[in-house]
């Protein structure tokens, strides 16, 4: 049987529910560790903003009455998620932010550099939007963000126009029409010769026992046992985690979260973050 776990994540770096999942998603790939075989396939959720909006002369009305309806969507959506979000400031930014194709071409800019820099670099882009309220529409503002990392930026800066770039997001794409997959998140898992689906937010639980069904039980996942070594560890793994990724990673309720930080910080090399509706734990 085969030994290592396939999953590949189809998604889009404006995708509000790839971010809101991203606690069950780094449980699964701690817990998984190297039985865990996981790649990101990157796709566009839109190309050009009058795919949204249209082009005569309502196109501005027709955004604000939009961005009415993204607020409530986002109001509804958070009360289900606890990912940090910057509400006023997401719905602050004119209609060319929702355009993903700049981001997604962006990725794979920086894949073509570094494929693990470049999934860091997806979770940032991320970050930049819903939590700081950030634009990265522009070409500055990406390599801006890029400046971040210990890449050579000028060699980013060339990447974006390059038609390498175009030609890795095209494959991503096209993966996606060869799956029919039209909506984000989805994972595509692989055990051996079995195949299976989720689409959309999915709890850990939900995740979890999609892989003990898909694996016949080969695969079952556990909860992470808590220490203070092991929440220091899933810190410095991914540089920057937020408190509800904390939470989910090791199953704490409200008050031993709190206790949980309180004691992180207390250690004088971490500290947290306040950003929009909760905060993220980092190292000094």
């Amino acid at each position: 049987m085969e030994s290592k776990l396939k999953i590949a994540h189809f998604t889009d770096p404006l995708c509000f529910w790839c971010y809101a999942m991203e606690p069950e998603m780094r449980k699964v790939r701690v817990l998984l560790d190297d039985q865990l075989e996981y790649r990101i396939v990157m796709g566009v959720l839109s190309s050009d903003v009058h795919e949204i909006i249209g082009y005569d002369e309502d196109a501005g009305v027709r955004y604000e009455v939009y961005r009415a309806m993204l607020a409530n969507y986002f109001r509804e959506a958070t009360k289900m998620v606890r990912m940090p979000l910057s509400l006023d400031n997401v719905l602050a930014h004119g209609p060319e932010d929702l355009v993903s194709l700049p981001l997604s071409l962006a990725y794979c800019a920086m894949k073509m550099i570094d494929e693990r820099i470049a999934e860091a670099y997806l979770r940032r882009m991320r970050e930049c939007v819903f939590a700081e309220g950030r634009s990265l529409s522009s070409v500055d503002e990406q390599v801006a963000l890029a400046g971040e990392f210990p890449i050579d930026v000028e060699q980013f800066r060339s990447n974006l126009d390059a038609p390498e770039v175009a030609a890795v997001l095209q494959q991503g794409v096209d993966e996606c029409r060869k799956y029919g997959i039209a909506a984000f998140p989805t994972l595509i898992m692989q055990w051996g010769d079995a195949r299976g689906a989720v689409q959309g937010y999915r709890s850990f639980d939900e995740l979890k026992q999609a892989i003990r069904q898909l694996t016949d039980g080969e695969v079952s996942l556990s909860d992470a046992e808590f220490s203070e070594h092991a929440l220091e560890t899933y810190v410095d793994r991914f540089g920057k985690a937020a408190a509800c990724e904390i939470q989910t990673m090791f199953s704490l309720d409200d008050a031993q979260l709190a206790n949980a930080m309180m004691d992180l910080v207390s250690t004088g090399r971490y500290k947290t973050q306040s950003c929009g509706s909760s905060y993220f734990a980092m190292p000094l």
